[in-house]
C-alpha cells in the first residue's frame, strides 16, 4: 500500500475538514487503523490512520456496555474492561474501526458469529463529510434502519467508524478450547464457538468454552484441551473466506488443502488458491488479502453496495482499494 500522505486527526472535525477539502480537491483517501489487514496493495492520495482516537469514553457494568473510539486496540479495551471484570468476546489484533470495518468471523462463532452482532450504535462520518449518529448504548432503545450494522465488512467504503457502542459480557473466570471429534457432539454443552481447523493431519475441532472455573474443570475432564482461545489467523500472502450455509462449515473446508472453518457463522477462511474454483460452483469467495491487480476480490454482485456508496459517498472519495469504490 502506498500513501502520497499520511494524516492522523485527533478530534471528529479534523476528520471531517479532511474529506471536506477532499471533495473538493478529488482526492481519494483509505482509512485504516493499524494497518494490519489489507485487501490489495494499491496507491491512494491520502491515507488517515484512527489511531490517535483513541480514547475509551464510557462503560456500564449493570447495562453491559461499552463506547470506544474507533482507534482503540482491542487489546487495550480488554485489558481496560479486565479491570472492570467485564469481557468482550473478540481475538482480533487490529483496533475496533478494524474490527468491525472488516467483520471477520470470531471464534465465538455461536454465541457471537461476526462482529456486527456485537455493535448496538455507532458516530459515522461519511464521504460527504457529514457526522451521523446511529443506534444506542443498550438494545432496550435500539430501532430504525440500523446503518452502523450496514457499515460492517464494506472495510470503510460508506463511510468512517470514528464512535462504537459495545455490547460486553460479565468476564468469565476461564476460557478453554476442547477438543472434540464432531462438532454436533458438544452443542447441548453450549460453547461459546467450535472453531475447526484443516492442516496435513486432517481436520481437527475445537469447542471454546467460557464460565466458572469449577465448570470448566467438570466439562474438560478426559478431553485434550487449550487454555484459552486457539490460534486462527492465516499467515500467508493470500487469505481467501468462502461463504457457506450455516453448519456445512466443515463438509466445504474437507475440499481445500487447509484452512479454519467458524462453525455456525457460514464462513471459512484459507490460504488455498484452489478456494476461487468454488465460484463456479455457487460459493461466493472473497479475496481477503493479497487481492491483485484486476481481481475480483469480493466475488459476489455488490449493485445494493453500489447505490448505498452512491448516497452516503457520492463523489467516491472514500476508497478500500476494491475494484468499484475508486
Amino acid at each position: 500500500m502506498k500513501c502520497n500522505e499520511l494524516v492522523k486527526p485527533t478530534s471528529y472535525d479534523d476528520l471531517i475538514e479532511i474529506i471536506k477539502e477532499s471533495n473538493k480537491e478529488n482526492k481519494k483517501i483509505h482509512v485504516l487503523g493499524l494497518g494490519k489487514h489489507h485487501v490489495r496493495e494499491s496507491e491512494f492520495d491520502i491515507c488517515v490512520s484512527t489511531e490517535l482516537l483513541n480514547s475509551i469514553l464510557e462503560s456500564s457494568i449493570s447495562d453491559l456496555y461499552v463506547t470506544v473510539q474507533s482507534g482503540v486496540t482491542t487489546k487495550e479495551l480488554q485489558a481496560y474492561l479486565s479491570e472492570k471484570n467485564l469481557f468482550f468476546p473478540s481475538s482480533y489484533d487490529g483496533t475496533i474501526g478494524g474490527l468491525l470495518s472488516t467483520n471477520f468471523p470470531s471464534p465465538f462463532s455461536i454465541w457471537f458469529p461476526y462482529p456486527k452482532d456485537l455493535i448496538l450504535g455507532a458516530k459515522i462520518i461519511t464521504g460527504d463529510g457529514k457526522l451521523i449518529k446511529s443506534g444506542s448504548k443498550t438494545t432496550k432503545f435500539s430501532s430504525g434502519y440500523k446503518i452502523w450494522k450496514t457499515l460492517a465488512g464494506t472495510l470503510g467504503t460508506l463511510g468512517v467508524y470514528v464512535e462504537l457502542n459495545l455490547k460486553v459480557l460479565p468476564k468469565p473466570e476461564k476460557i478453554v478450547s476442547l477438543k472434540v471429534d464432531r462438532p454436533e457432539e458438544v452443542l447441548y454443552e453450549n460453547p461459546w464457538g467450535i472453531v475447526s481447523t484443516l492442516g496435513s493431519s486432517g481436520v481437527t475441532h475445537y469447542a471454546i468454552f467460557a464460565g466458572f472455573s469449577t465448570y470448566i474443570e467438570r466439562i474438560s475432564k478426559n478431553r485434550e484441551s487449550v487454555e484459552g482461545v486457539i490460534h486462527t489467523e492465516l499467515e500467508c500472502e493470500r487469505v481467501f473466506g468462502i461463504v457457506v450455509s450455516r453448519g456445512a462449515e466443515v463438509q466445504v473446508l474437507e475440499k481445500l488443502s487447509s484452512g479454519v472453518a467458524f462453525y455456525g457463522s457460514g464462513y471459512i477462511r484459507t490460504c488455498d488458491e484452489r478456494a476461487l474454483s468454488l465460484r463456479d460452483k455457487g460459493y461466493t469467495v472473497i479475496i481477503e488479502r493479497g487481492c491483485r491487480e484486476n481481481e475480483d476480490c469480493l466475488g459476489y454482485s455488490y449493485t445494493s453496495l453500489q447505490i448505498l456508496k452512491n448516497s452516503l459517498d457520492p463523489n467516491h472519495v472514500l476508497c478500500s482499494g476494491i475494484a468499484f469504490d475508486c
